[in-house]
């Protein structure tokens, strides 16, 4: 296993690539310098050596080291993203575990959903449009990602006495994994977060509002043909006087008279002051 290791000499950052083996007279593993790699900040993909080059702890450095040139980032990034795109098609959670795992010895949660994963699941869509991909294959590699997300979702614990943000989709709409990203982010963000999605029958949603009562419900809407069962769950929903934002692709590039706050970005963190003003402002 490779990795890089930097360390600060007179406020400069210097870089080291290091391989971790296994001593077996000793019975431990010991560290050995493969290349010194001079300045972090002039460091690019061209100054690993081509057998190290593609190694995911590399490429998570090279990725988010924020000092190093935007081309050498940009492929790094690309290459991450290829790995993901892998083992979401295959089915294999552990690899896309372990690429989660490297990225984030550099990276944080929302930027790997940002950068990596939703990307990944963008070219994966957009092969089944393209009928490169079947049916079966694009659920497997749902199911991949909404098993990521929901093991990481159990781990992050909301700040107690905080503000509570419900998350659903109009009835009939089953894309579960816009909301469970942002669940994630705004768990990470302080908020208690409850997630109705996918596809909860309009009646029993209100119902469900009513009785939790939450400072701000979202409402996801991914595909144009739950665009009508949006609107009259959005209808239902102002009529308990809580603050909505709505928002997915269904909406993006489109006219809209919701009568409620709309968000399109894909931005978590303007997602996130979006979601803060409204519940301010209440």
């Amino acid at each position: 296993m490779v990795f890089l290791r930097s360390k600060l000499v007179k406020g400069e950052s210097y870089s080291y690539l290091v391989q971790s083996k296994w001593d077996r007279k000793r019975k431990t593993s010991i560290q050995e310098t493969v290349k010194y790699l001079g300045k972090t900040s002039k460091i690019s993909i061209g100054d690993i050596p081509h057998e190290y080059r593609y190694s995911p702890t590399v490429l998570a450095f090279l990725a988010n080291n924020k000092k190093i040139d935007t081309k050498g980032r940009e492929k790094s990034m690309l290459k991450i993203k290829q790995n993901a795109l892998k083992f979401l098609l295959s089915g294999d959670l552990e690899g896309l575990r372990l690429v989660f795992k490297n990225f984030r010895k550099t990276g944080t949660i929302p930027e790997f959903y940002e950068k990596i994963l939703r990307p990944a699941m963008y070219d994966i869509g957009g092969l089944w449009r393209d009928g490169k991909l079947d049916v079966g294959s694009e659920h497997v590699a749902s199911n991949t990602v909404m098993r990521l997300i929901e093991s990481m979702n159990t781990k992050i614990k909301p700040k107690s006495k905080t503000k509570t943000v419900l998350i659903c989709t109009p009835d009939g709409e089953y894309h579960i994994i816009p909301c469970l990203m942002i669940e994630t982010y705004l768990t990470l963000r302080g908020y208690n977060v409850i997630n109705l999605s996918p596809s909860v029958p309009t009646k029993s949603l209100i119902n469900h509002v009513d009785k939790e009562k939450p400072d701000l419900v979202l409402v996801s809407i991914t595909l144009d043909e739950h665009m009508k069962s949006g609107m009259q769950l959005i209808k239902n929903i102002k009529k308990l006087k809580i603050p909505i934002i709505v928002g997915g692709q269904a909406l993006k590039d489109k006219k809209h008279n919701f009568g409620v706050t709309v968000s399109t970005t894909p931005n978590f963190s303007e997602l996130a002051k979006t979601v803060k003003m409204e519940i301010t402002q209440r």
